[in-house]
């Protein structure tokens, strides 16, 4: 697919508010010299055919990559380390943790034993969740320490094992060294000239190994931004020491200010900074609803109802779930009138009474406080959804189960009223559900502590980004940027109907 950078950009933004302004100042630049991407903290580089080849997840996962390089300094924070463990280190970390966020990991084909098969484009290991940047480095080096020891050892193993024989075959040599005479002594130089040039060129070859890329993305911008990096501070140093001379001591402690600023990511750490990105994001969210849910509150119409007050309209919508494929028959069968077979007789048709399957589903809305009445809303047009494949029983629930009502027809739930606010308690909810009904569904922001007793066959349906692991059933997560363009129809709905 093609390369769009502002949808990138802005996909960015939305996913991690914490680097705002790593993601602004960031010098965005296609270039077919770099074979996949690349940073050197003041430029993202990008080869667009290697980008085209990617989905849209991919394309993100690769741009977020770079910008984590920047935010946590890692170009900067290698000092003397081991080149090639502090990069897998680094990738390692940050990979882990763009995947637990949802992001999609490139990919490539090998062949291995003579098949092909699919692996991670880049550094993957899973364990590495845990650590951040330099636990990682500190593991990988020991690791590495400890394999050079054992490689070594098994060496001199080698060597003891040749034992007498080497020793006979010395005296030998030095048989043949005084036969040889002055010969002999200048063929032992030509050989320690060759040994020394050998040592230097593999060192070189070494020192080239070092600096070989690992993962997806190229760190060969790292050495010329590290020579950059440090005339820079070279020169900032001079500038500062002269501004002090020459400035007050107030406008010092400001620059101090912004430069922790922008050091703090790299001081907090990779898991820290994901972290509070993750809470951040959920605060946005919580806004964006509350003000949405604000605007609305004013309006009269059928809705939902607060305290006899209805606030908004309910309306319909696209389902965002195939409710025909996920939901089960029902055990029980209903009877219901249809033409199949139907035979004329008497010069009238008649029809057959046929048992036929008729889906049953019991819900469960969380109308807890965190949960705004936009969210609501989105749960109760997917009731109505629901209504069209299903006969449906709905119930809400806070700290307590609120009991079910039975629904016939989608203005059922346009007469609905709902005891909203409060705490969430999932262990006084999932006991509710009638024990022989095949399909139960809980709708929530998932902002509570799941149940401690196993519940199987619920469809937990989570609206934002909120990861929950329920004991037994399915997790759908509407995602937070779905929930965005739900918002958006929200006011598109509101505008169309000012008009």
């Amino acid at each position: 697919m093609s390369t769009n950078i502002d949808s990138i950009k802005r996909k960015l933004l939305i996913k991690y508010p914490t680097f705002g302004s790593v993601i602004a100042k960031l010098e965005i630049q296609a270039s077919k010299d770099i074979a996949t991407a690349g940073t050197d903290g003041k430029v993202l580089l990008y080869n667009p055919e290697f980008l085209d080849g990617l989905s849209e997840k991919q394309q993100v996962f690769i741009f977020a990559h770079e910008v984590c390089h920047v935010a946590f300094e890692h170009i900067l924070r290698i000092d003397e380390k081991d080149k090639k463990c502090w990069n897998t280190a680094t990738d390692a970390v940050i990979n882990a943790l763009l995947q637990q966020d949802g992001l999609e990991m490139p990919e490539k084909t090998i062949e291995v034993n003579g098949e092909l098969k699919t692996v991670k484009y880049g550094i993957d290991i899973p364990e590495a969740i845990n650590y951040d940047a330099e636990e990682m480095y500190n593991k990988l080096l020991e690791e590495k320490k400890q394999q050079e020891q054992q490689s070594k050892q098994v060496n001199q193993g080698q060597q003891d094992s040749q034992g007498s024989q080497g020793q006979e075959n010395s005296q030998i040599g030095q048989e043949q060294q005084n036969s040889q005479g002055s010969q002999g002594q200048q063929n032992s130089q030509n050989n320690q000239g060759q040994q020394k040039q050998g040592s230097q060129q593999g060192q070189d070859s070494q020192s080239q190994q070092e600096e070989t890329d690992v993962g997806h993305d190229t760190h060969r911008l790292w050495d010329k931004a590290i020579e950059e990096r440090k005339k820079e501070q070279q020169s900032q140093t001079k500038k500062k020491e002269k501004k002090e001379r020459t400035e007050g001591e107030e406008k010092v402690k400001k620059e101090k200010r912004e430069a922790e600023e922008r050091s703090k990511f790299a001081e907090q750490g990779e898991r820290e900074t994901f972290k509070q990105n993750k809470i951040e994001r959920r605060k946005q969210l919580q806004e964006l609803s509350r003000e949405l849910a604000n605007k609305s509150s004013h309006e009269a119409g059928d809705g939902i109802q607060r305290e006899g007050k209805r606030l908004f309209d309910i309306g319909i919508a696209t389902p965002l779930i195939d409710w025909r494929k996920l939901l089960r028959q029902a055990i029980r069968y209903d009877e219901e009138y249809t033409r199949k077979n139907a035979r004329m007789r008497n010069g009238y048709f008649r029809y057959r009474v046929e048992q036929l399957p008729i889906p049953e589903a019991e819900i469960l809305l969380d109308t807890s406080g965190s949960v705004s009445e936009v969210l609501l809303k989105n749960f109760l047009r997917e009731c109505k959804n629901i209504l069209d494949n299903s006969k449906v029983k709905v119930g809400c629930f806070n700290t307590e189960f609120h009991g079910f009502t039975e629904l016939k027809k989608t203005e059922d739930i346009d007469n609905m009223s709902f005891p909203i606010g409060g705490g969430t308690d999932f262990n006084a909810t999932v006991g509710a559900f009638s024990r022989r009904v095949p399909n139960k569904i809980i709708f929530t922001d998932g902002e509570a502590p799941m149940p401690g007793e196993t519940v199987r066959n619920v469809i937990w349906v989570v609206f934002g980004d909120e990861k929950i692991n329920p004991k037994g059933g399915k997790v759908i997560n509407i995602t937070g940027e779905q929930l965005r363009r739900l918002y958006q129809s929200f006011i598109q709905d509101k505008d169309d109907r000012s008009r």
